[in-house]
Order: C-alpha cells, then structure tokens, then sequence
C-alpha cells in the first residue's frame, strides 16, 4: 500500500492562485518569520516561526480576508495548526489502483 499518490485531475483551474498570492504576499511582509509555501494544488501560508499572538491574529485576519476575496471561486480556504490553506473544493489523492478502478467505473 505505499504506492505513490496520484493527484486526480478533477479540478485544474488554478487562476484563483493569481488571487491569493497578492493577498498572502501582504500578510507575509507584515508578519515576521512567516512565509507562503507553493504546492502542486494549494497555496500555504505558515506562520510557526512568527510571534505566537501576533502570528495567530494574522491568521485570523488573512482566513477572513481570503475568504471575502474568493467568495466566488472553487476553492476552500482551511485554518489549521500555524497554517492557512487555500485549495480547490475537491482535490482527490488516489493511488494508482483506485484510479484505474475509477476510470473504468467513469468510462
């Protein structure tokens, strides 16, 4: 079962991108010790190295900002441990099995 993971390519508009890294860029020069770390199908901002009071407030102030400023797009923006995430609604991880199992359900 450690066969590699697959991303499955349901969602492959990724202009919201274009909007969220303004929006990150802003919180990051603002706040010291975070930074945006670009992934395949997300966008995280981290903020572990940051003031632990100030860093969490600007969390906060950045979920809300993002989720104002992508109301409209297919994305979820997602706050966990020193972290906020922006990703598409539906993003699947599936090893190779299960898409092959998948596409010939689909096809």
């Amino acid at each position: 079962m450690d066969s590699p993971w697959e991303t499955c390519g349901l969602t492959t508009d990724f202009e919201w991108k274009m909007i969220v890294e303004p929006v990150m860029a802003l919180y990051t020069e603002a706040t010291d010790g975070s930074f945006i770390e670009h992934k395949e199908s997300a966008m995280v901002w981290h903020h572990q190295e940051a003031d632990p009071y100030f860093g969490s407030c600007q969390a906060k102030e950045l979920l809300d900002h993002l989720e104002s400023v992508l109301a409209n797009e297919p994305v979820v923006v997602i706050r966990g441990q020193h972290i906020v995430e922006v990703k598409p609604q539906v993003v699947l991880k599936l090893g190779p099995k299960c898409v092959c199992l998948l596409r010939q359900m689909v096809f």
